[in-house]
């Protein structure tokens, strides 16, 4: 989460550009004065400044010279937002000491990405060689497999403010545009299937909640099992790794060469399970499957997700049955299915209930052990 000031003088545009921004889970302060905000700027200097142009008293332009003077906030990364879309208007914001620029009217998607570009930019947090794959897996539907995918990944962006990207493999209309009201222009089907795209490839097939997340979607008509290649799959996770802070993978509920590459790639496997036999069962034979097929995570955990009020097993009986220890549990939440219908994940919201409470914790603790090996190599 960054602090970012907002100067213009248009109070409804200045607004809307609050509100895209904290979406993306900034902190803002609005300025409708050019004097006022150079101001605030010395006495409390933000991460960033969005700055408009066209302003009584003071221009934008004038302003963003005035702060590159300064020597207290002469660093100040600054966006350009302007109505004028020509070649010399930008060339004169970035004269000026604009760092980037946009032109208005401006998407909610393209301002989080220049913003959240220019604040990696600026903190060299850039993660080419800390990035984490996060897998979650399980052949047994219907145990939340899915929720707790896409509320890991939108906790991962919100605690980090870094690039997240979420991939839902399941070849079946997977669910998790649904989960945040998205529509789906594309997915992983348009991918070359033998894996050789780049980044910029990759990107257009991306679709980015308001939060910033990016989101690799799955096929809105099913397709066949195996559509999905295990070149695709490596090639994703190999282009995300130079990209992207964290990757966290929906892993198809079937044994395929993609979900082999999804397990042997992830820094650390969560197989979803829930309180009741059959769900164990089913667990105890995927893992005696990962242990014949050579798959070697480098960290496979047990959540425990009860989706019902009512749990048929106890924790301990479930490890019993599993002969292996629960690292996570997650109670019955009450308002995951508002949440689902009114396409807004948990952890978004200020539900203090059981899923945003635990998901929480373990973004947390997954984004503490990154920043720290930041902090290491740099």
């Amino acid at each position: 989460m960054a602090r970012i000031f907002v100067i213009d003088d248009d109070e409804q545009l200045l607004r809307m550009v609050g509100m895209m921004l904290e979406r993306g889970g900034h902190t803002i302060t609005l300025v409708n004065n050019p004097i006022d905000g150079l101001e605030k700027l010395k006495q409390d200097q933000p991460d960033l400044l969005v700055l408009d142009v066209m302003m009584p008293n003071m221009s934008g332009h004038d302003l963003a010279r005035e702060i590159r003077k300064d020597k207290t906030i002469g660093n100040l990364p600054i966006l350009v937002l302007t109505a004028r879309s020509q070649e010399i208007d930008k060339t004169t914001a970035l004269k000026s000491g604009a760092n980037d620029y946009l032109s208005k009217p401006v998407t909610s998607q393209e301002l989080i990405e220049r913003v959240d570009a220019l604040l990696t930019n600026t903190n060299g947090t850039q993660a080419s060689n800390n990035n984490f794959v996060i897998t979650f897996f399980g052949f047994r539907g219907g145990v939340g497999k899915t929720t707790l995918a896409v509320n890991t990944a939108a906790a991962l962006r919100r605690i980090s403010q870094q690039e997240v990207l979420l991939m839902d493999m399941t070849p079946s209309a997977g669910q998790s545009l649904a989960h945040m009201r998205l529509q789906s222009r594309t997915s992983w089907s348009d991918l070359p299937t033998d894996g050789a795209f780049e980044w910029e490839t990759l990107k257009e097939n991306l679709i980015i909640h308001p939060s910033g997340l990016r989101v690799l979607p799955a096929p809105t008509v099913p397709v066949r099992p195996l559509h999905l290649s295990a070149e695709t799959v490596a090639n994703v996770i190999n282009i995300a790794r130079e990209q992207m802070t964290f990757t966290v993978i929906d892993a198809p509920s079937f044994f395929s060469p993609a979900f082999e590459v999804a397990m042997n790639e992830a820094d650390m496997a969560l197989h979803v399970i829930s309180p009741e036999v059959i769900s164990i069962q089913t667990a105890s034979q995927v893992n005696r499957l990962l242990r014949r097929s050579g798959i070697n995570v480098k960290r496979k955990s047990h959540i425990l997700n009860q989706i019902t009020p009512d749990a048929q097993l106890p924790q301990s009986a479930v490890e019993r049955g599993l002969n292996a220890r629960v690292s996570f549990q997650v109670g019955y939440d009450v308002n995951q299915s508002r949440a689902v219908a009114q396409g807004v994940p948990l952890v978004l919201t200020s539900a203090q209930s059981a899923i945003p409470t635990v998901v929480k914790r373990m973004a947390e603790a997954i984004w503490q052990r990154i920043s720290t090996a930041q902090e290491v190599v740099t």
